[in-house]
């Protein structure tokens, strides 16, 4: 399959790479002890092609793809690997991706064009089901959990009074849970995916946070020319420790439109329901009073520049309806990123102004201040797979399924009402391993 188009690849890269034979084969201990290292991994890819070894060449030009993501010529040779493992998903998938990537130069744009215009003409993809489960692990470290204020004092029906002797700042929460996803590709550039999870969540000192978390979502992707397209459903039922227990069910779509090489449009729209279970709760306030019904709509730009760095900007919109007047709110808040893609993961940097302006006053705390929220916040968050960090764990999942976040936030609200003017702070570590049950 494809063989006239697999001769052309592998003559085209023969000139580019120039890889010369050499008469010591490199180990795969060579290429641990330097994963970074480009001609020796891609002779060590021609070495494992040429014994047939398809899936060692596919892995070793995968992480080069990810170490050098510029360099069009990889691509290159990954589309020749796929097209002699006749993996056409997958080969497709990776033309596609070569058609969106700014990097990618009009001359291999035209000729990737043609190719991928041959392969659908010849035969049309056949729909493929994919199934994987990812366990996960998070800790996260909080500065002032409870929010207490900056001041350390609170309004309650009127009147200015410390927080609780036993509010807590400082504490850490633990997240431990699974997720399966079963999908199915439609066609080259579509596909449906259902996603299940269960995360078990728990405080090292106090119950607030405690609960399981039951989740479930159904999305659809879909590539049409320079559009994407992404709608969902989604479900979730926290089972909570110390409060009432909450269903939110919702639906939206996350879309975008690429403008040019270095440009695209992103559009989002969104809406949920909230339910607190009343008979569970035992506060003098109805738990029920805060059911809610949440309306979001944004717009942004992303601006793609040297192959490694990306700047965003976004426009949000909120709309929160409640039973209770004073738990509703609109709000509007601008958010600015900047991302680079590093050797060792993708640093992005990130802030958020936001305002919320609420309905009406809550006199359980204040019957005179009309309650507006400035809030800013800061997050500092790095990512990407356990191997870019530490080469070596490679030779315990050779697949490089194990992915690590690394993220710090901070969160400075200031209110008309003392309750909500507070600084809080997390940091959080998580390390996710995926299992391919099904490709």
């Amino acid at each position: 399959m494809y063989q006239k188009f697999n001769s052309i690849i592998i003559s085209i890269l023969v000139i580019l790479f120039s890889i010369k034979s050499s008469l010591a084969e490199i180990t795969f201990q060579d290429i641990l002890e330097n994963p970074s290292d480009l001609e020796m991994n891609l002779k060590y890819a021609s070495e494992q092609e040429a014994l047939g070894r398809y899936k060692s060449t596919l892995t070793t030009l995968e992480r080069l793809n990810m170490l050098y993501p510029v360099n069009t010529d990889i691509k290159l040779y990954l589309i020749s690997i796929l097209l002699k493992m006749d993996s056409a998903v997958k080969l497709q998938l990776m033309i596609e991706t070569m058609l969106q990537d700014p990097n990618t130069t009009k001359e291999t744009r035209d000729y990737i064009e043609e190719i991928l215009q041959t392969i659908r003409e010849q035969s049309k993809p056949e729909a493929k089901w994919f199934a994987y489960a990812d366990v996960n692990y998070m800790q996260t470290d909080h500065s002032n959990i409870d929010g207490i204020s900056k001041t350390g004092n609170l309004f309650a029906s009127d009147n200015i009074q410390a927080f609780a002797s036993d509010s807590l700042r400082y504490d850490k929460t633990y997240s431990r849970g699974s997720a399966v996803t079963v999908g199915k590709n439609l066609s080259a550039n579509s596909a449906i995916s259902l996603t299940a999870g269960l995360s078990i969540n728990t405080q090292n000192k106090g119950v607030l946070m405690e609960n399981d978390v039951v989740s479930t979502s159904v999305s659809y992707s879909k590539i049409s020319g320079k559009h994407m397209s992404i709608p969902y459903i989604f479900y979730s039922r926290p089972n909570e420790r110390s409060a009432a227990d909450v269903s939110t069910r919702g639906i939206g779509f996350n879309n975008s439109y690429s403008v040019d090489k270095n440009n695209s449009i992103t559009y989002s729209a969104s809406a949920s329901s909230t339910i607190y279970n009343k008979v569970a709760r035992k506060e003098v306030e109805l738990a029920d009073n805060a059911n809610n019904d949440i309306y979001t709509v944004s717009v942004g730009n992303n601006y793609t520049f040297s192959g490694v760095n990306l700047i965003s900007t976004k426009f949000s919109y909120l709309e929160k309806d409640a039973k209770a007047d004073y738990n509703a709110y609109n709000g509007s808040s601008f958010n600015i990123g900047y991302t680079r893609v590093l050797p060792f993961g993708t640093l992005k940097l990130e802030k958020t102004f936001q305002r919320n302006i609420y309905d009406s006053r809550n006199s359980f705390i204040n019957t005179t201040i009309n309650r507006k929220d400035d809030i800013d916040i800061s997050k500092i968050q790095l990512s990407g797979k356990i191997t870019q960090l530490i080469p070596f764990i490679e030779k315990f999942g050779p697949k490089g399924l194990i992915f690590y976040n690394m993220n710090f936030t901070e969160i400075d609200s200031d209110s008309t009402l003392l309750n909500n003017t507070a600084i809080r702070q997390t940091t959080s570590f998580n390390i996710v391993k995926r299992f391919s049950l099904y490709e």
